[in-house]
């Protein structure tokens, strides 16, 4: 019965929070429910509308396919290590590389769901990034954060690194780098406009 409340509310918002969910039941019902009720409610709800997680994954190869024939040149590539168990399916990363279109505005060029963000993956991402997107082409400018991952696969990737093309760090990764080490907001601005600065 709570879910059913709640079907409407999480088609609009699919963040929608369990002490929301709480809120509202007691302002409908006038009655306190459980975390562990609101939880279970939210969860129904949610699968109601969107699938569950094992349908959602089932779902993937038709949408892929479907990606592939209306939009000519996707690359799909598979790569299945070992089976999903139930204790691991929630932990899965999205990796996305984007770039700047002639507006612009972000431009998704390629993304992967990946069972952690490590080395591993990130040098299997990068490798289809250098072999499909950036193949042929020079001067290009990969830009990051500083997560390990990245930056021990892009050795291994001459796509990445002079004269073929450059690793930079995200300017914003830097600046919340320095200021959550040193604490200071001023200091964190005028590293943000030293990184501006082209002289």
């Amino acid at each position: 019965m709570i879910a059913s409340t709640l079907f409407g509310i999480v088609r609009c918002d699919p963040a929608y929070e369990i002490k929301y969910v709480r809120e509202s039941i007691k302002g409908k019902y006038v009655y306190n429910i459980s975390y562990a009720k609101a939880w279970q409610s939210l969860k129904c709800s949610v699968e109601v509308v969107y699938g569950t997680w094992e349908s959602s994954v089932t779902l993937l190869p038709k949408y892929m396919g479907a990606l592939s024939k209306y939009n000519p040149g996707t690359v799909v590539e598979w790569k299945h290590l070992r089976p999903t168990y139930m204790y691991i399916k929630y932990k899965h990363k999205l990796l996305i590389e984007v770039t700047l279109d002639a507006n612009n505005h972000v431009l998704p060029l390629e993304f992967a769901l990946v069972d952690e963000e490590n080395c591993e993956s990130w040098h299997w991402f990068l490798g289809n990034v250098a072999r499909h997107v950036a193949r042929g082409c020079s001067g290009v400018c990969l830009i990051s954060d500083r997560h390990a991952g990245i930056t021990n696969a892009v050795q291994d990737l001459p796509d990445f690194k002079p004269p073929r093309g450059v690793h930079c760090f995200c300017l914003r990764h830097v600046c919340s780098n320095f200021n959550s080490k040193f604490k200071n907001i001023h200091l964190k601005t005028y590293v943000g406009k030293q990184g501006y600065n082209t002289k």
